[in-house]
């Protein structure tokens, strides 16, 4: 006695015989399930639209890597020393910027200043112009406050320039 290949196929539950279905039938026919209600979980939240979009956001596999790569081929420049002379003229004008600012009947004076950033992530930095009005000098901590709130080190300093006509600097 012969057995048959039995198999079942479609949602229906439709059984043929042989394996093999049969050309054109449709196995989309859900007519038994099109009308029930939603399921909703009383265990799990509902998912956010925006945490549902984010699975289907494009998948970079690689985005750290590049991000790793491009910084290591950002150049730093090294920190500038000073010569004894230009040290000198900066001390010179830290200290004439010094005794203004500690009296109140002068104008507060605007500056210019070369400084040099240190990089957070690496050896070196950047050197920055950064123009302000200043509105202390801290001599013991060794720092220039400007009218914004900003300090900025002595050590920092690379060159320094002040917009007073009576100053000779």
């Amino acid at each position: 006695m012969q057995r048959a290949d039995v198999r079942t196929s479609g949602v229906s539950g439709q059984i043929r015989e042989g394996g093999k279905q049969a050309v054109g039938e449709d196995q989309s026919d859900y007519s038994d399930i099109i009308n029930l209600p939603h399921h909703v979980s009383a265990r799990h939240p509902q998912m956010s639209r925006t945490a549902r979009a984010a699975q289907f956001g494009s998948f970079e596999p690689l985005r750290d890597y590049r991000d790793v790569l491009a910084e290591e081929r950002r150049l730093t420049d090294e920190r500038p020393v000073l010569s004894e002379e230009e040290q000198k003229k900066l001390n010179e004008m830290v200290a004439k910027l010094a005794s203004d600012t500690a009296q109140p009947s002068v104008t507060r004076p605007k500056i210019r200043m070369t400084v040099f950033v240190q990089d957070e992530k690496k050896e070196g930095g950047r050197i920055e112009e950064i123009p302000g009005t200043l509105r202390a000098v801290n001599l013991e901590l060794r720092y220039l406050v400007l009218e914004d709130g900003r300090k900025v080190p002595f050590r920092d300093l690379l060159r320094l320039t002040a917009e007073r006509p009576e100053w000779p600097f």
